[in-house]
């Protein structure tokens, strides 16, 4: 025993700093594996678009006013499969093959070239960094590593060449640029009707420069003008030389983005620049702290919280900061009404008047620092003197004047001429979802009419409000279109009709989708449709709905209709908040199905992860609000309330600010525990699908008990459906 005692003191001995050394090792290893929400990132989700336009791998800040990008040659529209780059861009633009490359900056060795095709470089995904704050990737052709990161106003870029006599830096724009000395460039670019100027530091003095338009090439010139035309700097470089260039744009004036520069990267330290980058996306990121669920799960959240624009602006989406939001209020307040004309909401929108869903919707949710009387007055200003038509700017025509007495907008009878010169040549009428954005615009501006005491206003809106019910034909359960005489167009197929997009009477979308685009009262369209019974059977069809055509057919005349369930599209904003539709008609766990099968099939890690227009961070904020467990459409927002669905992280802290949280939780939560069982709302119990945006706000925590088979009873009264105009009746029920 005294022998196994010394031989074990031994080995003890000898191998103690071994074993600590080895579990020092794993300790350190755990710690460099742990993931910080920036680390699950991944820029290039989407980067193949299912039908349209793919996302782009943007490094941006989160306030930022900069948005970097690499430009695929040739013009590649699912910009993960490009396999040349021929430049990287200081404004990054959804691109459909038609618009202008705006201001761009390239690297190049050899012989001076400035056309795309001549100086695009193949590159290697395997050879490419890419995050929120900062991307590199190797220019194959020349040998030269390209590095860019950013500050709020100005880009930052560091390009390593090789050895060579005649190595180039390239900058590109439509508008004008002018070297002023052997280290600075300063110009000026159009976008649309907007000047953007720019002010450009380089690190290492010009050996030579010139100037190029089109084509051609003009040696020791320092000025050009006009569309297509560029500078280039020649250096004769090292091995593993760098030069920097910093680009900072302001949209008032050079001078300004000279200040720009000069207050945000005073110095050459771009190591520096890119950690402070980083670290502000961090603090972005820890807005939102998630628990439980897979790696792909917490990779498509926070990826997608990127694509949003951050945790700021997700908070500012939810309406729980409101400095921006006060800020555009005021704006649009203080507009004369001589300045709405043409009208501020559209300039080349959808059918949308977007400040007056924009002041409704903050209002309703408490934000009031602003002249309400003001923007009422602007509000009302636009939607009785400006058109409802799409993609239009410009006073009322004739169709808007039938619309405000008849409480529709007409369609063009079969085989007839357009004869309204304002209606847009592609575009068309959609004369359908006008009615029903003008009903819902109306109910906006009704609300603000009733809490300013306007009661002739808004008995006159309020009525307006119910127009979706004209375009509603009760013998199919469709809404449809109805010419000027009142008669419904036929023939009329809710699958197909209304040609390219659907856009004589729909905008992009069919009427299988567009039936339900009535968020402030989806009661009525309960009572509508017949009563609860039929409103879920109906919704259950529409999931269900095949094309009556061939698929490729179908998509060829609806290319915005992807991320299909059904005739269900997820991959357009404009309805997304249909699988939500099933709180209002007593059947809740219907909803938790259904957003659980959307995330599941729809969302993913890869190029092929996003399966519509991303269109602003749309799509991922629906992924982010559904994946908490809650919901409230930013397209179309109504009542201030958020609605339940089935979170998949069994805990969530959203962090208000001020030292306040809201935290969901879900209790026993898995792929196959979707289905609430009960739920608390500060430890109260809740028994209805949805809770007021104030409680929210104000801080506290929603327990969800989850379980694997719904339970049918939970949120399933007549009375705990959410808000609506009209109460939804349940004449039909069992």
């Amino acid at each position: 025993m005294k022998n196994f005692r010394v031989c074990l003191s031994v080995i003890l001995f000898l191998g103690f700093g071994s074993i600590a050394e080895t579990d020092a090792q794993l300790i350190n290893a755990e710690k460099l594996n742990v993931k910080e929400p920036l680390d699950y990132v991944n820029p290039n989700i989407g980067g193949i678009g299912h039908l349209l336009v793919a996302t782009d791998p943007v490094v941006h800040l989160p306030d930022g006013s900069i948005r970097l990008s690499s430009n695929p040659w040739p013009e590649i529209y699912d910009r993960y499969l490009a396999d040349k780059v021929f430049s990287f861009s200081l404004r990054d633009v959804i691109r459909y093959g038609t618009e202008t490359i705006p201001s761009w900056i390239m690297a190049t060795t050899g012989n001076i070239e400035v056309t795309p095709a001549k100086i695009a470089s193949d590159y290697d995904h395997d050879f490419e960094t890419v995050t929120p704050y900062y991307s590199s990737l190797l220019l194959e052709d020349y040998d030269i590593n390209a590095e860019y990161t950013v500050t709020r106003n100005v880009a930052y870029y560091r390009f390593t060449f090789p050895k060579s006599a005649d190595s180039h830096i390239l900058l590109g724009s439509n508008a004008k640029f002018s070297i002023v000395n052997n280290n600075t460039v300063e110009g000026q670019e159009s976008v649309g009707n907007s000047i953007f100027y720019f002010y450009a530091k380089f690190s290492k003095p010009f050996s030579s420069y010139g100037t190029w338009s089109g084509d051609k090439v003009f040696m020791q010139s320092n000025t050009q003008s006009g569309s297509n035309i560029g500078v280039f700097i020649n250096y004769s470089t090292s091995v593993g030389e760098q030069v920097e260039v910093k680009i900072a744009i302001s949209n008032e004036s050079i001078e300004k983005a000279k200040q720009n520069l000069e207050k945000e990267i005073p110095d050459w330290n771009f190591d520096e620049i890119k950690n402070s980058a980083k670290n502000k996306w961090k603090e972005s990121m820890a807005s939102i702290k998630i628990e439980g669920g897979t790696e792909s799960q917490h990779t498509i959240f926070y990826t997608g919280l990127y694509f949003a624009g951050g945790g700021e602006r997700l908070l500012d989406a939810m309406k729980l900061r409101d400095e921006k939001s006060i800020e555009n209020a005021k704006r649009y307040a203080s507009l004369p009404k001589s300045s709405l004309y043409p009208p501020v909401s559209s300039p080349g929108g959808m059918f949308q008047h977007g400040n007056i869903i924009f002041i409704t919707d903050i209002y309703l949710r408490g934000i009031r620092n602003f002249d309400i009387e003001r923007a009422y007055e602007n509000m009302k200003t636009e939607f009785m003197e400006s058109t409802k038509l799409p993609w239009k700017k410009g006073p009322a025509t004739e169709l808007d004047s039938f619309y405000l007495k008849n409480g529709y907008f007409p369609a063009l009878p079969p085989d007839t001429k357009e004869w309204v010169p304002a209606v847009h040549s592609f575009e068309r009428r959609q004369c359908v979802t006008v009615t029903l954005n003008a009903a819902y615009e109306s109910w906006c501006i009704a609300q603000i009419a009733k809490a300013l005491n306007k009661d002739e206003d808004y008995e006159y809106f309020i009525k307006h409000a119910h127009d979706y019910q004209n375009v509603f034909n009760t013998q199919t359960g469709f809404m449809s279109p109805k010419t000027a005489d009142g008669k419904w167009v036929e023939p009329f197929n809710p699958n197909l009709s209304g040609g390219q997009g659907g856009r004589e009477y729909f905008s992009e979308l069919n009427s299988w989708m567009w039936t339900w685009y009535v968020s402030h009262d989806i009661g009525g369209l309960v009572n509508l449709m017949g009563g609860r019974e039929p409103f879920v059977a109906k919704l259950d069809a529409l999931f269900m709905e095949q094309y009556q055509i061939p698929k490729y057919h179908f998509l060829s005349q609806f290319p915005d209709q992807t991320g299909l369930i059904g005739n269900y599209a997820h991959g357009n904003e404009m309805v997304r908040i249909i699988p939500y539709l099933y709180n209002y008609a007593g059947t809740p766990w219907k909803t938790q199905k259904r957003v659980r099968e959307i995330m599941d099939v729809w969302y993913g890690t890869g190029p092929l992860g996003i399966c519509g227009d991303e269109d602003g961070g749309m799509m991922s904020l629906w992924y982010i609000y559904s994946a908490m467990g809650i919901y409230s459409d930013p397209y179309i927002p109504s009542y201030p309330v958020w609605q339940i669905g089935s979170p998949i992280f069994e805990k969530v802290t959203i962090n208000l600010g001020n030292k306040k949280t809201f935290v969901i939780v879900a209790k026993n939560v898995s792929s196959q525990n979707k289905y609430i069982q009960s739920a608390t709302l500060n430890g109260n119990p809740l028994n209805r699908p949805w809770f007021e945006h104030s409680d929210l706000v104000k801080g506290g925590s929603l327990v969800l008990n989850m379980g694997p088979r719904p339970n049918k009873q939970w949120g399933s009264s007549p009375q705990a459906a959410p808000p609506s105009m009209t109460s939804a009746s349940d004449k039909h029920d069992n």
